[in-house]
């Protein structure tokens, strides 16, 4: 090689080291964040979202912090994907307050249940006018109507609406997201009354901001196994659904300005998470959505029999299936044209294409898939066509079938030979409880005080779903009391 050719490799060498220097310096330096804000929201999952679109919709001058601890904007809303409850009309609010209180088991608070219900229809309006479809309508177990909407096509209903209202947040001159940040503390004064917080982008970068508004938007506790053996030993044994940010980061925060926590030992197995067959004890899990049941589904356990509604509340049919051989179960989902349609965003071909989701095409083949009896199988379809079609006398109360199913959504007129097969178990998918609040999401003391200036939104909360919670609800619960902690903030500026 040519000494001087040498030279000049050298050289820029060199000066691309220095390039790279520079550049690597630059990515390092910090931005200029913000030191004050009118209010201040912690976690961007839809609650947070919904808080600070709704804090500028009432109040366009307002400046909001958004600050999120992941890169992106979403958490655990952006993974929902049966839908979302809204009243069917303003009739059928009775009804759904009816059934929510129900799910709870006597522990809801009726305060909160009686403002989700009568706000569901404005919050489903909130949504639409972000440009959110949402044109399916669906019945989920526990649910004594069609109440559950979501979209048509696209992604799943949760990711859907987390791009609209991203969109909007980065359409507003007010609104200022901050990613890749742990808020450490919430400062207050002599009277208990919110001053700022503290928060963290690196373990030496701390910074603060002033304000006298913070919203609690942090989410639950199900990825965190040392909290769920604290306050509901025995759930930490089980996978999650949840994405790995879900600590209940929001419940120190709030105990730490003397905030009271409330059914905290109330945890949601949800009955079917998926079982990969290729990691069948992995840890985080996806989702065999609810609305797969909602669309026909049927759960048969591993000797080839139905044994439970599959539209009863997931805690019943958790219960059912932790009661079978095994503790799993198989989901059976009949292929018609119309389950075509009613399943079209739920993910099943992306489901299919990474092994956790089977086509089956003859009743032979889905036997020797379970490895059961095909005549087992035969005799179970048989029954439960039978059943759908009415021509089985009544079993008690509406009921046709006998595990008191009444309603039978897109049921086969024959046994069905093209099916989906999916293998699931209970998983850990949601907490009940969180920071007490009152009906205008307003952190409460332990003897009921406001904590002025701090409100909780979102399963950060509790109090609202009691003892378990109804499919659907919870992403109504993040836009209902998102913008009722911005309404209620507002109102105090």
């Amino acid at each position: 090689m040519h000494p001087h050719f040498k030279s000049f490799l050298f050289v820029l060498a060199v000066q691309v080291s220095m390039v790279a220097y520079f550049f690597s310096q630059e990515s390092t330096e910090l931005p200029a964040y913000p030191t004050s804000a009118d209010i201040v929201i912690v976690g961007a999952g839809l609650a947070g979202m919904s808080a600070a679109l709704e804090a500028i919709t009432l109040r366009p001058e307002t400046h909001v912090i958004l600050i999120e601890k992941e890169d992106r904007l979403g958490g655990n809303s952006a993974k929902a994907s049966s839908g979302i409850n809204a009243a069917k009309d303003q009739e059928d609010v009775p009804l759904y307050t009816e059934d929510t209180v129900r799910s709870g088991g006597g522990f809801s608070i009726q305060s909160l249940v009686d403002r989700l219900t009568t706000e569901s229809l404005d919050g489903l309006e909130f949504l639409r006018d972000k440009g959110v479809d949402l044109s399916v309508l669906c019945q989920l177990g526990g649910h004594s109507a069609e109440r559950t909407r979501r979209n048509k096509s696209g992604p799943n209903v949760g990711t859907h609406i987390i791009l609209a209202l991203k969109k909007a947040i980065e359409e507003s001159e007010t609104i200022d997201v901050i990613n890749h940040a742990h808020v450490t503390s919430i400062e207050k004064d002599d009277d208990n009354k919110v001053t700022g917080l503290t928060f963290s982008v690196t373990p030496e970068a701390t910074f603060s901001i002033v304000t006298t508004k913070v919203i609690l938007a942090t989410g639950g506790y199900s990825a965190n196994p040392e909290l769920l053996k604290k306050y509901a030993p025995g759930m930490e044994e089980f996978a999650t659904t949840n994405g790995a940010w879900a600590t209940g980061d929001g419940l120190q925060l709030a105990t730490d300005l003397g905030a009271a926590l409330i059914h905290t030992d109330k945890v949601q197995l949800h009955p079917t998470g998926f079982i990969d067959p290729k990691d069948r004890t992995k840890r985080q899990r996806f989702l065999a959505p609810e609305a797969l049941r909602g669309a026909g589904g049927l759960l048969f356990n591993t000797d080839g029999h139905r044994f439970v509604n599959e539209l009863a509340t997931r805690k019943v049919v958790s219960e059912a299936i932790l009661e079978q051989p095994n503790k799993r179960s198989f989901l059976i989902l009949p292929i018609t044209e119309a389950v075509t349609q009613a399943t079209g965003a739920l993910g099943l071909f992306f489901y299919q294409k990474i092994g956790l989701v089977s086509h089956i095409t003859s009743l032979q083949d889905l036997a020797e898939h379970m490895q059961v009896d095909q005549a087992i199988l035969q005799a179970e379809f048989e029954q439960y066509v039978q059943a759908a079609s009415g021509a089985t006398p009544l079993m008690g109360s509406d009921a046709r079938d006998a595990f008191g199913k009444t309603v039978f959504p897109n049921a086969p007129s024959e046994v069905p030979t093209d099916v989906y097969l999916l293998e699931i178990e209970p998983v850990v998918h949601y907490t009940m409880g969180g920071v007490k609040i009152d009906e205008n999401a307003q952190a409460l003391t332990q003897d009921d005080q406001v904590i002025e200036g701090l409100f909780a939104a979102g399963e950060v909360s509790g109090g609202l779903h009691g003892q378990n919670r109804l499919g659907g609800n919870s992403l109504a619960e993040c836009v209902v009391f998102g913008r009722i902690a911005a309404q209620a903030a507002i109102k105090s500026l």
